[in-house]
């Protein structure tokens, strides 16, 4: 079966990340909560001078709201893969129990969970094939089997929290990224979010970003996603992320990761020196 993203709107989506080179991807920005359980290799992710590694049969939690480097290390035979659910924050007022009165508490940035329960794997692994065959599952099924997963962490004393937009760059990014193939005008961006074209690059300003930048971000954080997690050959995607030249996309991807398209996927098995910055250095949103 060709590899694609599932998505249910209002419950998340699934996908299968498959990788044949370990590479670096520095400051990825997660807007949902992401649970990656690794089959194959290792999850290596980096914030703010900490750093969490998930091994194969380990389930690594990214929750939403942050931006951290990500490195994908392979295994004995070559290849880094894992299972992947997306929460929709519409689910999370489920995790509090009838006898609860407190909010949760606030997740970690990003922790791992070790020693998982046959249970709560085989609750994974359903989830995941529900919503890969959401065809032939009623939604209110693949609902009560996302509900299932964070019913499952909230053992573990995990609950995610469905925050508002902290600043202006994050509601761009969400409206950014309901179309990454459209030209987006500040106009058209500023109509979206009820405010003048203005105000719009004023206060992006204040908190020292552009909407340049932040199209380019959001379209090559799209691309990063479909290169692992699809089949799609590179000129799809290219077109998908408003690109109609594959040149000129592979270009803007080099600026952004350090590497061609064509490096997650096995055909550059070697990364370019000088390509990623040291850890822990100020890394550009978008290289330019």
């Amino acid at each position: 079966m060709e590899r694609t993203i599932n998505l249910c709107p209002g419950i998340g989506a699934s996908a299968h990340i498959i990788q044949h080179t370990e590479l670096l991807f520095p400051s990825v920005y997660f807007e949902q909560p992401h649970l990656y359980l690794v089959q194959q290799g290792h999850k290596r992710v980096r914030w703010q001078q900490h750093e969490v590694v998930a091994h194969a049969g380990e389930l690594l939690i990214i929750d939403g709201g942050q931006t951290v480097d990500i490195i994908n290390g392979l295994s004995d035979e070559g290849i880094f893969s894992c299972q992947l659910l997306i929460c929709d924050p519409l689910l999370f007022h489920v995790q509090q129990t009838p006898d609860e009165t407190a909010p949760p508490a606030p997740l970690d940035a990003v922790l791992a969970l070790r020693n998982l329960p046959c249970a709560l794997m085989h609750s994974f692994e359903t989830t995941s094939l529900a919503l890969a065959l959401k065809q032939r599952f009623p939604p209110i099924i693949i609902r009560h089997k996302m509900l299932e997963i964070l019913l499952w962490l909230k053992q573990f004393n995990i609950s995610f929290i469905h925050n508002e937009a902290r600043n202006l760059t994050q509601r761009v990014r969400r409206c950014l990224a309901t179309d990454p193939h459209n030209i987006w005008t500040a106009a058209k961006v500023a109509e979206s979010l009820s405010m003048s074209e203005v105000v719009l690059r004023r206060k992006l300003s204040l908190e020292n970003t552009a909407l340049r930048n932040l199209m380019i971000d959001v379209r090559m954080s799209s691309a990063l996603t479909l290169l692992q997690s699809t089949d799609w050959p590179i000129s799809a995607i290219s077109q998908h992320v408003g690109y109609e030249s594959s040149s000129r996309f592979a270009e803007r991807f080099r600026k952004r990761f350090g590497f061609a398209p064509t490096a997650i996927r096995g055909h550059q098995r070697i990364m370019e020196p000088g390509a990623i910055q040291p850890y822990g250095l100020s890394l550009m949103e978008v290289p330019e």
